[in-house]
């Protein structure tokens, strides 16, 4: 007979340690990798903007969203509904901020956000006056391949809580965006630009709800990032797999990343120069680009061992819509200073509402009716930027590191 005791206890037998920093787990610190010290970021204003609020978090179950609502919640929101269309990542954030404390303040939603009339349910019951829009398919490859369902989740469900919000008097939505918007060479990125021309053409349209977009790039151990593929890798005895010897990203930790979006969320309370509903994009100073194969070397040597050694590189080619570089915004773009450490604002290029509408309205007709020919063309209409034709060469494929 098995005593539940031994039958979990295998689950937390310690890792094998390097002489570097652990590889760990998804809760792994991984500030180590960053070529600079995280920022100690002044959070009294975000405090100020959440507590006694009522808020709601989408994809809260996701690495960007669960870590949302660990810091919303120590803010002492009045209510925080945390919301998910996956049931074991929200079973996890919902567990975790109950045995912390939270349960009273706590309500869990499993609903798609695709769905407008369960999304727009969910939204008259907790009367949300914040909310923090962070679901959204975000692997570039895998929405590549996957184009109508990328849309459909990144523009139709990013409108669907836009709207909802507005519709049920939310007084702030914040939108989680990326870099991979800027001049878009992914389907993925360019689903996210035409999420952010809907938040700005909304926040320009009308006064009573304020939109603010936040945008950064890589977020160190998310789902589908680097290091968690070269954790696994390094584990393995390798190889680890760099696309590209050149391949340069921004970085931040989770914890760094949500600090700062909650801290732009909240300058305009705090910033009187700062004007609102004018469609404006707040950028994430991510301090230097990292080479990526700079990273895997330090992971590699962070566990004691030798690259070419113990654990081999291979270069394997830029994928289908990767960059060499990835730009927070464009050279066309001024950016001001917002007088927070690590925080600017960007002036994007803006489209009316009574332009934008029906051009959006097609995206999400050809993503719903899977005509990815016509979705594509769609979606370079209102992204010029994006050209479904271009496919990035791979000139490096399955070459060793030297």
């Amino acid at each position: 007979m098995v005593r539940i005791l031994d039958l979990f206890s295998g689950l937390f037998r310690p890792q094998r340690q390097g002489h570097g920093a652990s590889l760990g787990g998804q809760n792994a610190d991984l500030s180590y990798l960053l070529p600079r010290p995280p920022r100690k970021i002044d959070q009294r204003a975000a405090g100020r903007l959440i507590t006694g609020r009522r808020v709601l978090v989408t994809g809260a179950g996701g690495t960007i969203g669960s870590e949302l609502a660990r810091q919303i919640a120590a803010f002492g929101p009045s209510h925080l509904t945390l919301l998910d269309n996956s049931e074991f990542a929200l079973y996890q954030i919902d567990l975790e901020l109950k045995e912390a404390g939270y349960a009273p303040s706590i309500s869990s939603s499993l609903t798609d956000i695709c769905r407008a009339e369960h999304l727009n349910k969910v939204f008259q019951r907790s009367e949300p006056e914040i909310v923090v829009h962070a679901a959204a398919f975000k692997h570039v490859p895998i929405v590549e391949e996957n184009r109508c369902a990328g849309a459909l989740t990144n523009v139709f469900g990013a409108k669907n809580v836009f709207d909802a919000a507005m519709e049920n008097g939310a007084e702030t939505v914040v939108f989680i965006s990326t870099d991979k918007a800027v001049n878009p060479t992914s389907f993925m990125g360019a689903t996210k630009r035409i999420a952010e021309l809907y938040a700005q053409a909304l926040d320009v349209a009308q006064n009573h709800t304020r939109f603010i977009t936040v945008r950064f790039g890589n977020v160190l151990g998310s789902t589908g990032s680097v290091a968690p593929l070269f954790t696994r890798q390094i584990a393995r005895g390798g190889p680890i797999t760099v696309t590209h010897p050149e391949i340069m990203r921004y970085f931040m930790t989770t914890r760094e990343a949500v600090q700062l979006v909650l801290q732009a969320s909240s300058l305009d309370n705090a910033e009187k120069t700062i004007v609102t509903h004018d469609g404006r994009i707040f950028v994430l100073d991510m301090g230097d680009p990292v080479k990526i194969l700079d990273l895997a070397k330090r992971m590699i040597e962070a566990q004691g061992l030798k690259v070419g050694e113990d654990i081999e590189i291979k270069f394997t080619g830029l994928r289908s819509g990767e960059k060499l570089f990835e730009e927070i915004f464009l050279d066309t773009e001024k950016l001001i200073k917002t007088g927070a450490d690590g925080v600017l604002l960007a002036s994007p290029a803006m489209i009316d509402l009574p332009l934008l509408n029906p051009r959006l309205e097609d995206v999400i007709n050809f993503a719903r009716s899977g005509d990815q020919e016509m979705l594509d063309e769609a979606v370079h209409h209102l992204v010029p930027e994006f050209n479904a034709e271009v496919i990035n060469a791979a000139p490096m494929r399955n070459q060793p590191y030297k």
